[in-house]
C-alpha cells in the first residue's frame, strides 16, 4: 500500500488517477450549497438583506465572543441569547407586520434573526442609554434592539435606539410596543450622526458598505461616543475600516464569523471595537 501511495504522489499518472477523488471532494462541498440555492430561489421572496438562523454551534461561538467583549460570564450571555431565540411574541409580530406591509412580496413571512441575536445580547449585557443603527431597511434589527431595551427598562435601565436610513419609508417593522423604545431618522447617516446631541453607547454601521462611507461614519461618531461605547459593523469581512478605527482610537478589535444553519449565503458576521469595561 505504501508503494502505491508513493507512486500516486510522485507520478503524473497518479495525479490523473486522483482526479475522480478530487472531483468528489469538491462536489461534496459545493453541491449542498447549490441545492440550498435552488430551494431558496423557489421558496424565498428576499432579494437583499437575507434572513436566516445561525448554526447551533455558531450560536455557542457567538455567545463566547460576546462574553469576552463584555467581560460577563458565558452563562449570562447564554441566557440573553435564549431570551431572543424564544421571544415568540416578537417573532409573531414580525410575521404579522411583514404580511401586512406593502413590501410583503419581497419579505419572507418568517422572523429569522441571524447575527442580530448578537446585537440583542450586547444590548442586554451593556445596558446602553442610546443605541444608533445606520441602515435600518425593514427595521428587523431595530426591533431586536428595541426588544432588548424593553427588557432593560423593566430592570431599571432605560434606553432607546435611533435607526438611520436614507429611505423615509424604512423601518416599517418598528411598531407598538417596540416604537416606544426607538425612532427612525430619515436622511444621510453622516448628517444624522453629526446632529446627535447625546452620548452614544452602542453604534452599529449597517448602511452604505463602501469603505469611504463606513470610515466617515466612524470618524463622525467618535466624538459622540461614551467612554466604553461598543462600535459594531456588519462589514468587517469586506473592509478593515473598523479595525483601523480601533487601532487609531486605542480600542480592541474582534471579529465573529457567522454560519447560517440552512442558507446558501454565508455573508459575514460582527466586527466590534471596544474598550475593556474594567
Amino acid at each position: 500500500m505504501r508503494a502505491i501511495r508513493d507512486f500516486v504522489r510522485s507520478s503524473w499518472i497518479g495525479r490523473v488517477l486522483l482526479l475522480p477523488l478530487r472531483l468528489k471532494m469538491a462536489l461534496g462541498e459545493t453541491l449542498p450549497t447549490l441545492a440550498k440555492s435552488i430551494a431558496w430561489v423557489i421558496g424565498s421572496r428576499e432579494h437583499h438583506n437575507f434572513t436566516y438562523e445561525l448554526d447551533p454551534l455558531n450560536v455557542r461561538y457567538l455567545t463566547s465572543f460576546i462574553a469576552v467583549v463584555t467581560e460577563q460570564s458565558y452563562s449570562t450571555i447564554e441566557g440573553y441569547i435564549r431570551e431572543i431565540e424564544h421571544d415568540h411574541e416578537l417573532r409573531e409580530r414580525i410575521v404579522r407586520w411583514s404580511q401586512s406591509a406593502k413590501e410583503k412580496w419581497v419579505t419572507d413571512p418568517k422572523a429569522r434573526f441571524g447575527r442580530r441575536i448578537g446585537w440583542y445580547a450586547f444590548v442586554r449585557a451593556t445596558k446602553p442609554k442610546l443605541c444608533v443603527e445606520t441602515g435600518t431597511d425593514k427595521g428587523l434589527g431595530t426591533c431586536v434592539i428595541a426588544s432588548a431595551l424593553m427588557r432593560n427598562a423593566k430592570e431599571g435601565f432605560p434606553g432607546r435606539v435611533l435607526g438611520m436610513d436614507l429611505n423615509p419609508k424604512a423601518g416599517f417593522l418598528l411598531q407598538p410596543p417596540y416604537d416606544q423604545f426607538g425612532a427612525l431618522v430619515a436622511g444621510d447617516s453622516h448628517h444624522s450622526i453629526q446632529a446627535l446631541t447625546e452620548p452614544v453607547d452602542f453604534f452599529i454601521h449597517d448602511s452604505d458598505h463602501t469603505p469611504e462611507h463606513e470610515a466617515a461614519e466612524f470618524e463622525l461618531v467618535e466624538p459622540k461616543l461614551s467612554p466604553h461605547a461598543l462600535v459594531l459593523t456588519d462589514n468587517a469581512e469586506k473592509t478593515d475600516k473598523l479595525l483601523a478605527f480601533a487601532l487609531k482610537t486605542g480600542r480592541r478589535f474582534l471579529f465573529f464569523t457567522e454560519k447560517a444553519a440552512d442558507h446558501w449565503c454565508q455573508p459575514g458576521g460582527i466586527g466590534v471595537a471596544y474598550r475593556p469595561q474594567k
